[in-house]
């Protein structure tokens, strides 16, 4: 209905301006308005059909219509829509139900130490920021609470470095089977996270900030290793006999525009796996937003 009254009033607007400065239609506190479309012209009717006028077709007026609508697939009844007010005209701060997009980068495996080895050309990071939050929107701002998803994976391709546990809980580079070449080696590591965000609409521009704290909860860490055995045949390593840091805290920031793509940094000052391990390192995630 909003929007059909905008048209309403840009349509008068240009009438006047194209023929007369004076007032169509004054009312005080309309309770609604009804827009009735016919061959002879459009009719507004406001309050309850007790005031109305006709604005009349020319004779051979070829004239068309339109209006769109804009809802979040996670409005419920009682919150706004979950969008920024300002973009999609709810008009209203509160509380608001919503969902993030993804992001997809490359990620560091800052300090090694064992001598290092994980490369960052080869390790990527996907992450559901929050799959549903719960915030409260104000003014060009947002803050909230969500539940997401992440997903790393830190890879080594070269001088055939293998990722085994140590036999104390931690993980160290080890030895290949004897005439093996290794293809690869990755230790993965899932977790469930909460982000507390906070979001900024630039003003004049489709630009968004968003930054705030992810507390992770890593419930999964495993190590795979991909070789060639000595008759050349492709064959597969893999272990959870390991122990990773369970509970750890990443910094989040991201530049989108209009909330389709964006790009973004994420960082932990926590190392990843348990202090003693002979391998360890914190890490650091750069890619680009989608969605967000």
């Amino acid at each position: 209905m909003k929007s059909l009254i905008l048209t309403f009033l840009l349509f008068v607007f240009l009438c006047m301006k194209a023929e007369s400065p004076d007032t169509l239609m004054s009312v005080t506190n309309p309770s609604d308005v009804v827009i009735t479309e016919s061959p002879q012209g459009t009719r507004v009717s406001v309050s309850g059909g007790q005031e109305s006028i006709l604005i009349e077709y020319p004779d051979g007026a070829n004239v068309k219509t339109s209006r769109s609508t804009s809802r979040s697939i996670f409005n419920i009844p009682g919150f706004p829509c979950g969008r920024r007010s300002d973009k999609c005209g709810c008009g209203a701060d509160g509380w608001a139900i919503s969902s993030d997009g993804l992001c997809v980068g490359l990620t560091d495996a800052m300090g090694q130490t064992g001598g290092g080895g994980l490369q960052w050309s080869k390790s990527f990071e996907i992450n559901w920021l929050s799959c549903l939050n719960v915030g409260y929107e104000f003014s060009r701002s947002r803050i909230y609470l969500g539940l997401g998803l992440d997903w790393r994976n830190y890879k080594a391709t070269a001088f055939g470095r293998w990722l085994q546990p140590d036999g104390d809980g931690g993980v160290e580079w080890g030895t290949a089977p004897e005439g093996a070449y290794v293809r690869a080696t990755q230790l993965k590591v899932f977790s469930l996270q909460l982000p507390l965000m906070y979001t900024w609409s630039i003003p004049k521009t489709y630009l968004k900030w968003r930054m705030g704290p992810i507390l992770n909860f890593n419930t999964y860490a495993s190590l795979k290793g991909i070789y060639d055995d000595s008759d050349g045949n492709r064959c597969e390593y893999f272990t959870k006999d390991f122990d990773r840091r369970h509970v750890t805290v990443d910094f989040f920031a991201s530049l989108s525009y209009h909330s389709a793509l964006g790009v973004y940094v994420r960082y932990s000052p926590m190392k990843v796996l348990k202090d003693s391990s002979p391998i360890n390192f914190t890490p650091f995630s750069v890619g680009f937003t989608f969605l967000l």
